[in-house]
């Protein structure tokens, strides 16, 4: 007699019926990162279509492919958004399974990109808190802003401190003291 009516589960074709997060929660934390905007507004900015969120009120579910898509291209931490009270490991290079070239090539890699992000990210503050952008400078704040993502500290806010910090430092050098 054949088996075919008792398919194996891993032979039948089903969808995982475990739900992350529901459609409340998704807008209440794109509202936390946006603000207190309309729901069509939030979807613009991560780029889902109209249509897919209709469906995912229609259905009550929300199609995490669309979101993450969404979340990545606005450059949103998915631990942050997905597992906010939880502390994820980020594995460092010694941790991930790769020759030793590979090893080395990846860190070099990684790090040259983590600068370069990290220096674009702290010239708004410089200029904003008119901070002379000497190197020594621009080092100490990317130093802070990759100290404060390795950590997880608000990272507009420890750059903004010491922003400012620099910026009352650099106009009483350039006072003369009487």
């Amino acid at each position: 007699m054949s088996n075919d009516d008792n398919l194996n589960s891993t032979h039948r074709q089903s969808k995982s019926n475990v739900e992350m997060l529901t459609m409340d929660e998704v807008v209440t934390r794109l509202r936390r990162y946006y603000g207190d905007q309309s729901v069509a507004a939030l979807m613009r900015k991560l780029g889902i279509p109209t249509s897919t969120y209709g469906n995912w009120r229609k259905r009550g579910t929300v199609t995490y492919d669309h979101l993450v898509q969404g979340l990545i291209r606005c450059g949103i931490s998915l631990d942050w958004f997905f597992a906010p009270d939880r502390h994820l490991d980020y594995p460092r290079p010694s941790q991930l399974y790769l020759s030793e070239s590979e090893n080395a090539a990846y860190q070099g890699e990684k790090q040259h990109t983590e600068v370069l992000t990290a220096a674009a990210e702290v010239r708004p503050f410089m200029a904003q808190y008119q901070v002379p952008e000497t190197p020594e400078n621009e080092a100490l704040l990317v130093e802070v802003y990759l100290a404060a993502r390795a950590d997880h500290v608000n990272v507009d806010f420890a750059l903004r401190k010491l922003a400012m910090v620099l910026g009352k430092a650099g106009k009483q050098k350039e006072t003369p003291l009487n």
